[in-house]
């Protein structure tokens, strides 16, 4: 009966052993995954973020040179409709 004893007590510690050593071979690959799931979180976040940013950078370059061009066009017809004339105002 003791060496059962004895025997079932060096399945305990080797089972013991076993499990913290997959522990802590768990937490070396959580920390990995973390770091895959951060770098392609980056990837995802820097191609089609970056593109719609650009897009959209390009939209609004393109809505305000055409917003600059009307008002360019306003003040030269302004001018030409309603010329300023200096003496006029003295």
């Amino acid at each position: 009966m003791h060496t059962k004893i004895k025997r079932l007590e060096e399945l305990v510690n080797n089972s013991i052993a076993i499990v913290k050593k997959l522990e802590e071979e768990n937490a070396v690959l959580k920390q990995q995954v973390e770091a895959l799931a951060a770098d392609r979180q980056k990837i995802v976040k820097g191609s089609a973020a970056a593109r719609e940013l650009a897009e959209f950078k390009s939209k609004v370059r393109q809505k305000l040179s055409r917003i600059a061009a009307r008002i360019d066009k306003a003040i030269t017809l302004q001018d030409t409709l309603f010329p300023e004339d200096l003496d006029d105002r003295q």
